[in-house]
C-alpha cells in the first residue's frame, strides 16, 4: 500500500525511499546477508551467490527467488531442496528462499523507518525485517540487533498474527515481546514501523498503532548505522519450543511481498543516512481514497448474532472524527470501530434476526452523518467510492431453521391395529429434505416421512401394528437421520429438530393384548446322560425354560436314589444348572429320574416380571443313567474279572520352564468294559507343580492324587512355580484302575512314569538311587579354647494322616572337638547343624527317612566336605525359593577339588559357613540364594570372594 507520513513528520522530513518500480532490483541492495562481523562477505556462502542457512533455519536464501514486478519486491520460499553451508560445513535444505540486505548502500543511524510488508503463511513461515550494524559501525562487529519483526516466530496466539519484536543489545541483554494482534498478517500489506531516537529509545508501531518501547533507563540503545535486511525465513525442527515450525502446511510455493519502504528524519536531530535517495520538496496534494475493502470472514454462512468486520484501505493515513457507518445489502450497517490515524479503518456489523437472506453480502456505501469525516493530515476529504464492493461467497441467513410446532391427525381418540396417523412438523422457514427421516414414537414403532420438503411443513405417517405398546398419550421422542438423511434449509444449514419432541394428550394407541407367556421348564438334561455312575462321581442336571429365569435363594431337585441335586447357576438365563455327588448312602438304581423341585427357605424360580415358573416339565427319568452305590457280587464272582485299563504315556521325560511355565502331560487311559469307573493316580508331585484338566479347570496339588478318567482324557497340564536356582527333577507315578460297577472287582494298569526336570538345563544328568549325605565338619586349625565334641538328635515325627507315611527320622549331628584356631569350630559346626535340621525337617513329609552323619574329618578332605555341604546347601534353597524336595532319594556325585591346607583352609570355611549361619538364622544377612548357589558352582575356589564381596542387600 502506499505509504505516508507518520504522525509528526511531514513529507520534508523523508530522506529514503524505496517503491520498487523498476523491473529489476535497485543497486543499494543485495541477494544475500553480510553484516559488519562478516565485513561485507556473505553469511554461510556456497559459492553460487547462497547465504545465510543457521541453526534453525530450513531455508538457504538464493538470488534467484528474489524478483521485482508491479511496485512490489517478492521474496519467494519453495519447497524445493538446495545445497547450502553452515559453519563451513556443506549442508542440504529443504526449502530454497530469498533475501535482500542494503550493506554499505543504504545504512543510517536514528529516524521513523516504516515499512509495508504483506507476510507469508505456512506451518514454520518466518517473515522478518531486521537491522544489523552497517559497514559504518566501524569495528564494532555485530554488537546489536533491532528486530522490527520476526512472524509466527514465537507466541501462543494464531502464527498469522503474532507480532514479535527484539532489541538483542549483547552483553546488556535482551528485551521483546510477543504480541497477539487479533489481526490476520498474511491477509494484506500492513505497516512495520520503528521510531529510533540513538542512544535514547526505539518504539515499535504496527498500522501506526504503538506496539513496545525501549529505553536508555532499561539497556544499551544502538547509535550506530544499521543497514535493513528483510528475508522469506522459515524455522526447521531445531527450533522445537517455538511457535510452529516447517510441517505439512506450508505450501509448495509462498511469498513475502514488500511494496514501500520510508525512512523519516528530522532536521538538527543529530540522526544520520547513507544512501539517501529523497531530494526534499513540497509534495503534490494527494487526495486519500478507499483502495480496497475486506470482509472477516470472507466467506461462508452468518446467521443471527454472528458478526463480521469489514475492514477499508486508504492510500494515506486518514482521521476519522464523529461514527461513520456502511450500508450493507442485507438492510443491516457496519459501525465504524477504529483507524484513525492509519491507512486502515475497521468497521463491525452483527447479524440480526431481521435482516434480509443474501447470498453475497455487500457494501451499498459509506454514511457520515452527525458531522462524522474521514480525511487525511492535511483535512482534505477521502474519496470513498473505492468502499463499495460485494463479496461473493459470504452469505447473511439470519434465521436457523427449527420445528416450531408438531401435530397428529387425528388429534384425539383411540387409534387400533391397522390405523393409520399422520404426523406433521411446521418449520420457521422452507426445508428441504435428502433420505428418509422418520420419528421415534413411545408406542415403540416410528412415523416415516411422506412429504413436504421445499415447504416449511413436513409430514411424517405411522401406522398402528399389534406389536405396538399400548399407550394414553402417543408421543414423538426423537426424530432419526439415518443413512444420510437430512433436513436443512435453503443454504444448507441443518435445521433444530428439538421442537419434534410432542405428546399427544388424548390420543391413545390400543393394540390387542397378547395372553402373558408363562416361563415353564421344557426340558431336562443329564451329563453324563448314560453309564453307571459310582459313589464320588458327579452328575450335572440341566433345566431347560421357554424364557428367561431369575433364581432367588437355593433351589433343589429330589432324585429317585434318595439324594437332591443342588442350584449351580444361570439366573438371568433360560437355562439353569444343578448338581449332585453319588453318595455312599444313595439308593441304587437302574435309571436316575429327577422326581420333583424344591424350593425350601424362600427360594425361588420367576422370569423378569416376577411370574413363577411352572416347574412340572422338570420330572423326568433319564434311562440309562445307573446310580451304583454299593456291590451285590458274591466273593467269588463267576463272571471273568474285569480287564485292566490301559494307560498311555506320550512322552516320559518332559522340561517346563519354572516361574508358571506349564506344559502338556500327554497321557490318556481307555478301557475294553465302558461300565468300569475308571481313575488314575498319580504320585509323587513336588509341591511346587500343580496339575489342571482341560475337562472343568480343576487343579490338583500333593503328592497324591487321583483323577477320573474323563478328567485324564480331557488334557493335563503341569504347571512349574519354582523359583529357585538349581535344576530339580521330579518322577510322577501313574497308576489306573478299573473297578466294575456290578462285581465290585478292582484292576489295576502297570506304573508308567514321567520324569520332569525344571527348568530345562543346559546339560545335567540326575541319579535317583538311594542316598545318605555325610555331613562332616573338617578339623579346625589351632583353637585357643578346647571344647568337647556334641551331638545334636533332630526326631521327625511320623505325619499325622498322609498317603505315603514316612517313618520318624533322627539326624544325628557331632560336632568335633576343635582344635585350636577361634575362626572354624564355631562357625562350620553350627552352619552344618542347623542346614541339616533345616533339610530334614523340609524332607520329612515327602522322601524316604535320611541318615545324616556328622563326623570330624582329617584336614585332608575338607575340600570334599564343602563340596558335600554346599549339595546339602542346593537341596536347602530348592525349598526355600519355592521347590519341594525331589520325591525320590538322591545321591549327589561330588568331585573334591585339591584341598587347602592349615589356617588359609579353616578361614576359608569358616567364612563360607559363617555365611551360612547369617542365611539359615532367619535370613537376617539377607543373602541371595542364587549368590549360594553361584558360590558353589565356581569349583576350588568355592566363590566365596565375590559371594562375600557382593552387596547384602
Amino acid at each position: 500500500m502506499a505509504l505516508s507520513a507518520p504522525a509528526g513528520y511531514t513529507s520534508s522530513n523523508l530522506d529514503f525511499e524505496e517503491n520498487f518500480s523498476s523491473s529489476t532490483l535497485d543497486s543499494y541492495w543485495h541477494s544475500y546477508i553480510t553484516s559488519n562481523a562478516a565485513g561485507g562477505y556473505p553469511w554461510n556462502a556456497n559459492g553460487s551467490g547462497g547465504s545465510f542457512g543457521g541453526t534453525y533455519n530450513a531455508d538457504y536464501d538464493m538470488p534467484s527467488q528474489v524478483s521485482v514486478s508491479n511496485g512490489t519486491l517478492d521474496l519467494t520460499a519453495i519447497r524445493q531442496p538446495v545445497s547450502g553451508s553452515f559453519n563451513g560445513t556443506a549442508q542440504t535444505y529443504p526449502i530454497t528462499s530469498g533475501v535482500v540486505s542494503s550493506y554499505g548502500d543504504f545504512e543510517f543511524n536514528g529516524g521513523y523507518l516504516q515499512i509495508s510488508m504483506k507476510a507469508p503463511s505456512g506451518g514454520g513461515a518466518w517473515p522478518a525485517l531486521w537491522l544489523l550494524p552497517g559497514s559504518g559501525a566501524g569495528g564494532s562487529g555485530d554488537n546489536f540487533e533491532i528486530d522490527m519483526q520476526e512472524g509466527g516466530m514465537l507466541g501462543s496466539g494464531p502464527a498469522n498474527q503474532t507480532f514479535s519484536w527484539h532489541l538483542h543489545a549483547g552483553a546488556a541483554g535482551t528485551f521483546g515481546g510477543v504480541i497477539d494482534t487479533g489481526i490476520d498478517l498474511t491477509a494484506a500489506f500492513h505497516t512495520y514501523a520503528i521510531n529510533w531516537i540513538p542512544g535514547q529509545s526505539i518504539t515499535w508501531y504496527l498500522d501506526g498503532n504503538q506496539m513496545a518501547q525501549v529505553t536508555s533507563a532499561q539497556t544499551t540503545i544502538p547509535n550506530e548505522p544499521m543497514e535493513l535486511i528483510m528475508n522469506n525465513g522459515v524455522a526447521n525442527s531445531n527450533a522445537t519450543g517455538w511457535h510452529t515450525t516447517l510441517d505439512s502446511s506450508y505450501p509448495s510455493s509462498t511469498q513475502m511481498q514488500v511494496d514501500g519502504i520510508q525512512l523519516y528524519q528530522k532536521a538538527g536531530s543529530g540522526e544520520t543516512v547513507t544512501g539517501a535517495n529523497v531530494t526534499p520538496t513540497t509534495p503534490p496534494t494527494v487526495q486519500p481514497a478507499v483502495t480496497q475493502a475486506t470482509a472477516a470472514p470472507a466467506t461462508g454462512i452468518e446467521h443471527a448474532g454472528d458478526t463480521v468486520t469489514l475492514t477499508l484501505g486508504f492510500n494515506e493515513a486518514v482521521s476519522v472524527s464523529g461514527t461513520p457507518t456502511l450500508s450493507l445489502n442485507d438492510g443491516n450497517t457496519a459501525t465504524y470501530v477504529s483507524g484513525s490515524g492509519t491507512g486502515t479503518l475497521t468497521f463491525r456489523t452483527t447479524v440480526a434476526s431481521t435482516d434480509t437472506n443474501t447470498s453475497a453480502l455487500a457494501i451499498t456505501g459509506v454514511n457520515l452523518a452527525n458531522g462524522a469525516s474521514i480525511h487525511d493530515a492535511s483535512g482534505v476529504a477521502a474519496n470513498l467510492a473505492g468502499a463499495v464492493k460485494t463479496f461473493s461467497g459470504l452469505q447473511i441467513d439470519p434465521v436457523l431453521p427449527a420445528v416450531t410446532q408438531a401435530t397428529a391427525s387425528p388429534g384425539t381418540g383411540t387409534e387400533l391395529v391397522g390405523d393409520t396417523i399422520a404426523l406433521t412438523l411446521g418449520f420457521n422457514e422452507a426445508v428441504t429434505v435428502t433420505g428418509t427421516p422418520t420419528l421415534s414414537l413411545n408406542d415403540g414403532d416410528t412415523a416415516t416421512y411422506v412429504g413436504g420438503s421445499g415447504t416449511s411443513a413436513l409430514t411424517f405417517s405411522t401406522t398402528v401394528a399389534s406389536t405396538d405398546t399400548s399407550t394414553s398419550a402417543l408421543a414423538i421422542t426423537g426424530v432419526n437421520l439415518a443413512n444420510g438423511a437430512s433436513i436443512h434449509d435453503a443454504s444448507g444449514v441443518a435445521a433444530n429438530l428439538a421442537g419434534a419432541v410432542k405428546t399427544f394428550s388424548g390420543l391413545q394407541i390400543d393394540p390387542p393384548v397378547s395372553p402373558p407367556v408363562l416361563p415353564a421348564v421344557t426340558q431336562a438334561t443329564a451329563s453324563p446322560a448314560t453309564g453307571t455312575e459310582v459313589v464320588g462321581n458327579t452328575i450335572t442336571l440341566t433345566l431347560g425354560f421357554n424364557e428367561a429365569v431369575t433364581v432367588t435363594g437355593t433351589p433343589t431337585l429330589s432324585l429317585n436314589d434318595g439324594d437332591t441335586a443342588t442350584y449351580v447357576g444361570g439366573s438371568g438365563t433360560g437355562t439353569l444348572t444343578f448338581r449332585t455327588t453319588v453318595a455312599s448312602t444313595d439308593t441304587n438304581t437302574s435309571a436316575l429320574a429327577i422326581t420333583g423341585v424344591n424350593l425350601a427357605n424362600g427360594a425361588s424360580i420367576h422370569d423378569a416380571s416376577g411370574v413363577a415358573a411352572n416347574l412340572a416339565g422338570a420330572v423326568k427319568t433319564f434311562s440309562g443313567l445307573q446310580i451304583a452305590t454299593s456291590s451285590t457280587s458274591p466273593s467269588s464272582p463267576s463272571t471273568p474279572p474285569s480287564i485292566a485299563p490301559v494307560l498311555t504315556v506320550a512322552d516320559s521325560t518332559l522340561s517346563v520352564a519354572g516361574r508358571g511355565g506349564t506344559v502338556g502331560l500327554g497321557v490318556n487311559v481307555t478301557t475294553t468294559d465302558p461300565n468300569d469307573a475308571v481313575t488314575v493316580n498319580i504320585t509323587g508331585l513336588p509341591k511346587y507343580e500343580t496339575i489342571t484338566d482341560k475337562l472343568d479347570g480343576r487343579t490338583f496339588r500333593g503328592n497324591n492324587v487321583t483323577l477320573t478318567a474323563a478328567e485324564v482324557d480331557s488334557g493335563l497340564v503341569l504347571q512349574s512355580n519354582y523359583r529357585g536356582g538349581g535344576h530339580p527333577v521330579a518322577t510322577l507315578t501313574l497308576t489306573a484302575t478299573g473297578k466294575d460297577p456290578s462285581t465290585g472287582a478292582v484292576t489295576t494298569s502297570a506304573s508308567q512314569t514321567i520324569t520332569v526336570t525344571d527348568p530345562r538345563p543346559a546339560t545335567a544328568t540326575t541319579t535317583t538311587s538311594p542316598h545318605t549325605t555325610a555331613v562332616t565338619n573338617p578339623a579346625p586349625a589351632t583353637d585357643t579354647t578346647t571344647t568337647s565334641p556334641q551331638t545334636i538328635n533332630v526326631t521327625n515325627p511320623a505325619p499325622a494322616t498322609d498317603a505315603i507315611t514316612a517313618s520318624p527320622q533322627t539326624i544325628s549331628l557331632t560336632n568335633p572337638a576343635p582344635a585350636t584356631d577361634t575362626t572354624t569350630a564355631f562357625p562350620a559346626g553350627k552352619g552344618f547343624a542347623w542346614l541339616s535340621q533345616d533339610q530334614a525337617a523340609s524332607n520329612a513329609a515327602t522322601t524316604e527317612p535320611q541318615a545324616i552323619a556328622a563326623k570330624n574329618p582329617s584336614p585332608a578332605t575338607i575340600g570334599s566336605l564343602a563340596n558335600q555341604g554346599f549339595a546339602l546347601l542346593q537341596q536347602h534353597l530348592d525349598g526355600v525359593t519355592g521347590a519341594a524336595p525331589i520325591s525320590v532319594p538322591q545321591t549327589f556325585a561330588e568331585t573334591d577339588s585339591a584341598p587347602a591346607t592349615g589356617k588359609a583352609m579353616a578361614s576359608l570355611a569358616s567364612q563360607s559357613f559363617a555365611l551360612l549361619n547369617q542365611y539359615m538364622a532367619g535370613n537376617t544377612g539377607r543373602v541371595d540364594p542364587g549368590q549360594i548357589v553361584a558360590a558353589v558352582s565356581q569349583g576350588a575356589g568355592w566363590g566365596q570372594d565375590s559371594l562375600l564381596t557382593r552387596p547384602q542387600h
